[in-house]
């Protein structure tokens, strides 16, 4: 009887030595993240202060919702939902980036972009060209920094809210 209890108790070591799965909540984040195709961040929109828009001080939006969605092995899309550019601006829209570029490494992901035209529905959205694009996404985090048009130096920081393959 002692001999078959020490072997079970083996056995039961063992397959708990060989399992893949993440044991702890940081470990099954960064697995989620390795095979995410889509990421979802809330977070805030800031629009710095164009000469007469932004009455001298930047436009700032909160809860804004941001995803990427991996679209091929070096591109992305980025939609916008809920922005806009300034106080000015009657409504919030809905927004696509498509095409931009990235490179993917186990735990980051690096976002860039130059010349881009985003869309809004079907339309082509040609007066807010995308320029200078940077971004960075974590299994926390996404970023981004870029021109939309005449407004410069644009910026999202949201925090991830969820990760789908």
């Amino acid at each position: 009887m002692k001999k078959i209890f020490t072997l079970v108790a083996a056995v039961a070591v063992l397959a708990a030595c060989n399992t893949n799965n993440p044991d702890t909540p940081e470990e099954q984040k960064k697995a989620a993240f390795a095979k995410a195709q889509l990421f979802e961040a809330v977070g805030t929109n800031t629009v710095p202060n164009v000469e007469g828009e932004n009455k001298d001080r930047p436009f700032v939006i909160d809860s804004v919702r941001v995803e990427a969605v991996i679209v091929t092995d070096s591109t992305l899309d980025i939609r916008l939902y809920g922005i806009n550019f300034s106080s000015k601006m009657p409504v919030t829209i809905d927004m696509v980036i498509p095409g931009a570029h990235y490179s993917r490494t186990a735990d980051l992901i690096r976002i860039s972009g130059e010349g881009l035209v985003p869309t809004m529905g079907d339309r082509p959205f040609d007066r807010y060209i995308i320029t200078g694009l940077t971004g960075t996404i974590t299994c926390d985090s996404l970023r981004l920094r870029n021109n939309y048009g005449q407004y410069s130096d644009c910026t999202f920081a949201g925090h991830i809210t969820a990760l789908t393959e």
